[in-house]
Formats: C-alpha cells, sequence, structure tokens
C-alpha cells in the first residue's frame, strides 16, 4: 500500500512541522485578544495560535507556522484537511441550494446519503437514518427513540463515558468535569465500569477475569443497584474515546448484544468518535461482529461541516410517526453534501485499511517508547485510535498530569490533545491521510518531548 500524502495536499502541509516564529506570533496574538474580549470562554483553547488554513494532515496559522495534526480537528477529518472531493461538493451545492427544508420536503442527496449509511451500516442491518447537526444530537435522538420504542425511561451508560455536553446526552457522561454547576439532571441514568484493562476497577487480569464488569453490570446493578426494571437501552462506546481511548475485550461488545436481548433493552453503539474508518474498521462494532440496534455517528460524518445522526433498524425507526423527532438544520444541503463526498473518500479511498497498516506501525513504535520510558505506563488503540497513558512511574500507575508535555510538544509543531479520567492520556488520532514519513515524524517528536521531561522530573527527585 501507497503510504505516502495523497496528490492533492498543498506543498506547504508536507513538511510539518515548519515553524517560521516561535508561537504565538504576531498575527494569532492580535486576534487572540479580540477573541478573548468578546468570544465565551467556555472553549479549552489548548493551542494558543489562530489557524488559517489546513492540508492534508497539516494547519498554518496566521503567522505562516505549520503544525502536524495528530488530532485530525477531533476526529473530524478522517479523509484530510481541504480534501478536494469534499470542498468541490460543498462549492457545488452552495451554488444551488444551501437549506434544503428536509423537515417539510424532500431532497435528492439526503435520500442518497441515507441510503449509502443502510448499506455500509454494520451488517446492513440498520436501514434507516435520521440527521442532526451533531454527535451530541444524535445521542439525544437515541435516546428519544429507545424510549419511545421500548417504553422504558431508564439506561445503562458506563463510567468514562462521554456522550455530548447538552440535556439527556450530559446526563450519560460520567465524569464531574463535564457536568459540573450544571445539574440537577435526569433520573434513570445508572453507569456501569467499562473494562478499562489498565486500571481494573476490580482489581483483576483479563482474561482471567472473565470479564467481571459485565457480571457486575447483570447482576449487582441490573438485580440489586437501582433500576426499577423499565430499562430502554445501553449506550456504549465500542472504543471508549474521552475516557482514554480504551479498547475493550473482544468478548465485551458481543456479551452487551446478549444481555440486551435477554431483557429487551436496545443496544445503542455510539461510534461518533471511533467510527468511519478510526479504528481500521468503517464502524468499530463490525470487528466483534456485533449488530447495535442504533448506531450515533458525528464528527467524521460530515467532512467538517456540522452533522450527526442516528442509523437505526428499520422496526424501530419506524415507530416514530411524522413530528415524533425534527431538527431545522438536519438534512440540510451543504451538510449532505459534504458529508457524502467525505464518507465516499474514506470507502473508495480505501482509508480503513490505510488506518490499520499506519496503526500497527503506530503502535509498534510507541509500544517500544512504553519500555524507554518510565512515564509511559500504557500503549492501547487500534488503527489510528491510540492512546498513550503518562504515569509517574509504571509501579505506582499514579497518574501524570500532561500540560506542559502536551505544551511543548505544540511549541514544537506538533498538535496532540489528551483525554482520560484523569487528563493523562495523549491521542495520536491524526488524519487517516497521513503519511508514514510524517507520523514517523510526530512520533519522534513526541519521543523527544517525552525523554525531556523524564529527565527532568529524575533530575529534580
Amino acid at each position: 500500500m501507497d503510504l505516502s500524502l495523497p496528490d492533492w495536499v498543498e506543498d506547504w502541509a508536507r513538511h510539518a512541522p515548519d515553524l517560521k516564529v516561535p508561537p504565538p506570533g504576531p498575527n494569532s496574538r492580535a486576534i487572540i485578544e479580540k477573541d478573548r474580549k468578546y468570544v465565551s470562554h467556555a472553549y479549552d483553547r489548548m493551542f494558543q495560535f489562530t489557524m488559517k488554513k489546513a492540508s492534508g494532515s497539516a494547519i498554518m496559522d496566521a503567522d505562516g507556522n505549520v503544525y502536524l495534526d495528530f488530532s485530525s480537528g477531533i476526529s473530524v477529518m478522517n479523509a484530510g484537511w481541504s480534501n478536494p472531493k469534499v470542498t468541490q461538493a460543498i462549492k457545488e451545492q452552495a451554488e444551488n441550494l444551501t437549506h434544503s427544508l428536509a423537515n417539510d420536503a424532500y431532497f435528492d442527496k439526503e435520500a442518497e446519503f441515507a441510503e449509502l449509511l443502510a448499506k455500509i451500516s454494520p451488517g446492513g442491518l440498520l436501514e434507516s437514518t435520521f440527521f442532526g447537526n451533531s454527535g451530541a444530537e444524535g445521542v439525544e435522538a437515541a435516546i428519544k427513540l429507545s424510549r419511545y420504542y421500548t417504553k422504558g425511561s431508564e439506561h445503562i451508560s458506563f463510567m468514562g463515558s462521554y456522550h455530548g455536553r447538552v440535556g439527556n446526552a450530559l446526563a450519560m457522561a460520567s465524569r464531574v468535569k463535564y457536568k459540573y454547576g450544571h445539574g440537577p439532571y435526569p433520573p434513570g441514568v445508572f453507569f456501569a465500569p467499562y473494562p478499562y484493562c489498565y486500571r481494573c476497577w476490580f482489581k483483576q487480569e483479563y482474561p482471567s477475569c472473565n470479564l467481571l464488569c459485565v457480571d457486575y453490570l447483570e447482576k449487582a446493578i441490573l438485580e440489586f443497584g437501582g433500576p426499577s426494571g423499565s430499562l430502554a437501552s445501553v449506550f456504549v462506546e465500542p472504543l471508549q474515546g474521552e475516557g482514554g481511548y480504551i479498547v475493550p475485550p473482544k468478548e465485551f461488545m458481543p456479551r452487551l448484544r446478549l444481555l440486551c436481548d435477554d431483557r429487551q433493552m436496545l443496544l445503542v453503539a455510539d461510534e461518533v468518535q471511533c467510527g468511519l474508518g478510526r479504528t481500521g474498521e468503517l464502524w468499530e462494532c463490525n470487528s466483534t461482529g456485533t449488530v447495535p440496534d442504533i448506531l450515533i455517528t458525528g464528527k467524521a460524518l460530515g467532512g467538517g461541516i456540522p452533522l450527526g445522526g442516528i442509523v437505526a433498524k428499520r422496526d424501530i425507526m419506524s415507530v416514530w410517526r411524522p413530528g415524533s423527532h425534527s431538527s431545522t438544520f438536519g438534512g440540510n444541503g451543504i451538510s449532505m453534501a459534504a458529508g457524502l463526498a467525505h464518507v465516499k473518500e474514506i470507502i473508495e479511498g480505501n482509508l480503513c485499511e490505510r488506518s490499520r497498516v499506519l496503526g500497527d506501525h503506530a503502535m509498534k513504535r510507541l509500544s517500544e517508547m512504553k519500555e524507554n520510558y518510565e512515564i509511559i505506563g500504557d500503549v492501547r488503540g487500534k488503527g489510528l485510535m491510540i492512546g498513550v497513558e503518562m504515569v509517574k512511574s509504571k509501579e505506582t500507575k499514579e497518574p501524570l498530569l500532561v500540560p506542559e508535555i502536551q505544551g511543548r510538544t505544540w511549541r514544537k509543531g506538533l498538535m496532540m490533545i489528551t483525554s482520560g479520567m484523569y487528563g493523562n492520556v495523549f491521542r495520536i488520532a491524526p488524519p487517516l491521510v497521513i503519511s508514514k514519513e510524517q507520523l514517523d515524524a510526530g512520533i519522534d517528536l513526541f519521543e523527544s518531548v517525552v525523554g525531556e521531561t523524564e529527565k527532568r522530573m529524575s533530575t529534580s527527585r
């Protein structure tokens, strides 16, 4: 497989990272000053620069600095920044129609996109799609649909889960960081332990544990833990994202499928972050042959344009009558054109296979790094969705605060974002079109900062 950058990637983006001035430069600083005066401070804003343009796996700021992007815009730009097929689709659609009035009329690209999603859904068995504007909206739709279909009102979510920051979706999140100051939340959400084997909740070892965490869900939570029996669904990330890029054992999803079947609950797979080629599978559910009742998608679905939705089994989606759910901008012209082009690029460009090949290479290199550095506690992942968990020591596994490492990598031209229950997991999640050469360059840069950090830590002890 050719692992070089696609021909369409701009020349300046082929040489990332390439810093002209220490960031943030004067042009970025001027805009940052205005932003801080007028824009909400709710954003995290780790990277102190102003974006100007992007191509492939690189981003240029307002001062001409070029950064290598290991975040894909938070797993959005799977087929690469400024992919020409996506850009052209947006331009052509904008010339004809932007708002398609999808709630009250029909639109060709919406029907075509829904048909494609049905064909590529897990097992080809999810045949009906509702489009919204984000993954969080998809979560809200899935909650409503699961309640409408089952007549239940309670849900199972997981420790470390993240499903969005609005309404019922926020109630499904387990971290205080996201929920602080926004309560009270709707009752009826019960949290089960996710199989976080590096930090097992029960101090067990896989596989001898026989997935005690699932036994706990079934016996302790469902039978004695508080649900009234009005259960609608289990919400699960097949590979947990914000919780720390945690890969569950292969038996986990099939066991949830059986559990849901036995108790007449719907299995809802949140693939907003791990879907569309990110893990080397078009959908991570496919890796275990698990077919959910509802699949939630977003992020990469729109190719950079706001888009999300749910894809469900026809008999489940069909219970909704006209007016049961709606979205003013869901299915709009621009998002349908961009999303359809982006998903086609992922499929036709064989980006799932590319993700697997590059992911295997990255895992090998990062696993070797783990053996050489005391502060790398765990390396885990699939495809180009890899988590590197930082600790103060391998023996204690005490989480290492990583803002300093993150800042140093950024100032050297590598953009990495974090995740994890303790905020100590680096995400290796570049656009799937990244070249092997650029992937290695980014890992080299990351290793240099890890080495510098460990040396400073050992000197200060």
